[in-house]
């Protein structure tokens, strides 16, 4: 059986992993909203790597958010693996609040809060902390979540530095192996 492991939002080629994007680039493999993963298949993903892309899908309307963790969950196989990246809201915070920083600096931290907004993809919906992150995660089915520091798989926001403190709260989520009795 071939496994597949979907960078979700990539830009960055890699052997091992193929790109979804909603925008259609060189380096894309499947176009696609990251919400409808439909073109696959119930347990068909070994991993999903999702760096700065859940904070674009609205908490509350529609339930947007806790659908986008369910279609992943869906895909993924059974102890399947989620490395999910999004901005720490507590670590932004704070950054802005740096009595040292200048306007500039603060810019780009509320850039980061609220998105780049240079298209209507570009605009963040909901913030997180890992209090928040794992309310959602559990109520998608993830039993099993573990805050780390970097992943150290692609260079991105992942491992992006401000203050030289890590911005990005990183979650490797395991979709739980299910027992048939």
């Amino acid at each position: 059986m071939t496994t597949l492991k979907l960078h979700i939002g990539g830009t960055e080629p890699h052997p091992d992993w193929k790109i979804l994007d909603i925008e259609a680039r060189p380096e894309v493999d499947f176009v696609g909203d990251a919400a409808h993963l439909t073109q696959f298949e119930d347990n068909s993903i070994e991993a999903i790597y999702a760096s700065h892309v859940l904070e674009h899908f609205y908490y509350g309307l529609n339930d947007e958010l806790i659908n986008v963790l369910r279609e992943w969950y869906r895909v993924l196989q059974q102890n399947g693996k989620l490395f999910i990246s999004v901005p720490d809201l507590k670590v932004l915070c704070w950054l802005y609040l740096h009595p040292s920083l200048m306007p500039m600096e603060r810019y780009q931290i509320m850039r980061i809060i609220f998105g780049g907004q240079t298209n209507q993809y570009d605009v963040h919906k909901v913030g997180f902390d890992v209090d928040i992150l794992a309310l959602y995660l559990e109520e998608a089915g993830f039993q099993n979540y573990q805050a780390v520091p970097e992943f150290g798989l692609f260079k991105d926001c992942s491992s992006l530095r401000l203050v030289d403190t890590l911005i990005s709260l990183n979650v490797v989520a395991t979709k739980a192996e299910t027992f048939k009795s």
